[in-house]
């Protein structure tokens, strides 16, 4: 048993045959294996970046409550931290979604995950990450004209965000469209 095949602890993809592909190209596979192991730091970056958000969010959530317990605020305060708080909450999920695609992108593909969390390439996650802004942007919107901006900025700055929303719209839709053609 002594010489038997150690186990690893987080399993590269089946495809290859990495010491083999190390003897037969040591600087190229250990470039690959160099540049796979440098993902795990922006998949742990992003993963401690949704954490700190999520925590970010309750804390801002229990701020507007005591407020509101000792007659400090509104319900309107109270309604616009509502609404960035599930906007943050929708944050954190893409994020944790980012973190768990890029896992299965570089390193472990064969990993047991509900259908709709199974990413295929990088574009599955720039449609995501596009839909996710979509809705950031018009929370954000939501949430200046529950403010009350004067009413010239607020039209100049829904119409930034509209054409934002609109080309990435654009972007998921020809995405959608690559990836029907490619079926």
């Amino acid at each position: 048993m002594a010489n038997a095949p150690r186990k690893q602890k987080l399993p590269l993809k089946d495809d290859i045959d990495w010491r083999v592909a190390l003897r037969a190209r040591p600087f190229l596979g250990t470039f690959v294996l160099l540049a796979r192991g440098t993902m795990l730091l922006a998949i742990v970056g992003t993963f401690v970046v949704a954490t700190a958000l999520l925590a970010h969010s309750l804390w801002e959530i229990a701020e507007a409550v005591i407020a509101l317990i000792r007659w400090e605020t509104d319900t309107k305060k109270l309604m616009l931290v509502a609404i960035e708080s599930v906007d943050a909450f929708l944050l954190v999920t893409v994020l944790h979604i980012v973190a768990i695609g890029l896992y299965q992108l570089y390193i472990q593909d064969k990993i047991p995950l509900p259908q709709w969390l199974v990413v295929e390439s990088i574009d599955d996650l720039k449609v995501t990450l596009s839909g996710v802004v979509i809705l950031v942007l018009a929370v954000y919107f939501l949430g200046r004209t529950m403010v009350g901006d004067a009413s010239q900025n607020l039209l100049l700055m829904g119409g930034g965000i509209a054409a934002i929303i609109l080309a990435l719209t654009v972007f998921m839709f020809m995405q959608h469209h690559k990836k029907q053609n490619e079926k």
